[in-house]
């Protein structure tokens, strides 16, 4: 009687995902994680997404994608969230787009309201010249990023100078971050951490069509579990609905803080009287707690101080 025996998925090394390995592979856990893979050929165009998605010391989740949309559009994706008990930033990188125009974003974001960004100003301030990238002016971007963000939406752009700027910013990342950042003990910290991961993960796949277009493409299960791969870590997202983009979350631009639904409906649930003044004395706790997304469990810890000044 002979035995088969399965051999384990190879990791998919395209492009720029090739480079991440060579400089932070030996931190994933590699024999435990997810691999997904999606396709659909429609008149010999194709919309497909590669997807690993690996866990780390200190790491939540590690995604790396790549993606073709009816082949018009394709591209690659990196995201990092650390786990919201460590003190280590989100590192973002995605290069996409087509033959003549490219989409490019690279940050370390924070998690931590002092994030220390001085490693980094410098190798921000060589490569910003070098690419002329001027600023971000979508202010979604901006209001889960850093200021040393290197974007380009839709423009004419040096890919292989942006990939050198995408191993200079991993190395930073990964030396004066991923491998010092220590164990948080204050559980104001943890909660600030946990904080931006979700309003970071929130914000990023409102204003990503990547969901809208694959649930067209491949079906509602099967985008669902895309979303669900990515986004499952604590903390984690719920699944979209089937009206979740028909509801607008509130946000207030001055204070950068934006509304989770189920904390907006616990508000709309109240008499119409009170729920400016609800809005106002929650987003002012939260601003000043330097907390940018207010939850539904966010929204139940404050609930009772503000039942006192309404």
């Amino acid at each position: 009687m002979s035995t088969t025996q399965m051999s384990q998925p190879k990791p998919h090394r395209a492009g720029p995902l090739n480079l991440f390995y060579e400089q932070f592979e030996q931190y994933l856990v590699t024999d435990d994680y997810f691999q997904f893979f999606a396709n659909r050929n429609k008149g010999g165009r194709q919309t497909f997404l590669y997807s690993d998605v690996y866990t780390a010391d200190k790491m939540a989740t590690v995604v790396l994608e790549e993606y073709s949309v009816r082949g018009k559009l394709a591209g690659f994706v990196i995201m990092g969230f650390p786990r919201p008990d460590t003190n280590v930033p989100i590192f973002t990188f995605q290069l996409g787009g087509n033959a003549k125009k490219s989409i490019a974003l690279l940050d370390i974001s924070p998690t931590q309201p002092d994030t220390d960004y001085t490693p980094l100003i410098p190798v921000y301030e060589k490569y910003r010249e070098l690419l002329g990238i001027g600023a971000c002016n979508i202010e979604w971007v901006h209001s889960i990023c850093s200021p040393y963000l290197l974007h380009a939406q839709y423009e004419e752009l040096d890919t292989a100078l942006f990939l050198e700027a995408m191993q200079a910013y991993l190395a930073v990342w990964i030396e004066h971050y991923y491998l010092p950042g220590g164990q948080l003990t204050d559980a104001h910290a943890i909660q600030a951490a946990s904080n931006a991961i979700v309003k970071y993960k929130r914000v990023l796949h409102d204003n990503d069509p990547a969901y809208g277009i694959f649930h067209k493409e491949w079906g509602g299960p099967v985008a669902d579990a895309f979303f669900h791969v990515e986004t499952r870590d604590e903390p984690a997202l719920p699944l979209p609905d089937s009206d979740h983009h028909k509801h607008k979350a509130w946000e207030n631009k001055e204070l950068n803080i934006l509304w989770e639904r189920r904390a907006q409906d616990r508000v709309t649930a109240a008499p119409a009287q009170v729920q400016q003044r609800i809005v106002k004395a929650i987003e002012a706790q939260a601003s000043a707690d330097q907390m940018g997304f207010i939850t539904l469990e966010l929204y139940e810890k404050y609930k009772d101080a503000m039942l006192d000044t309404l």
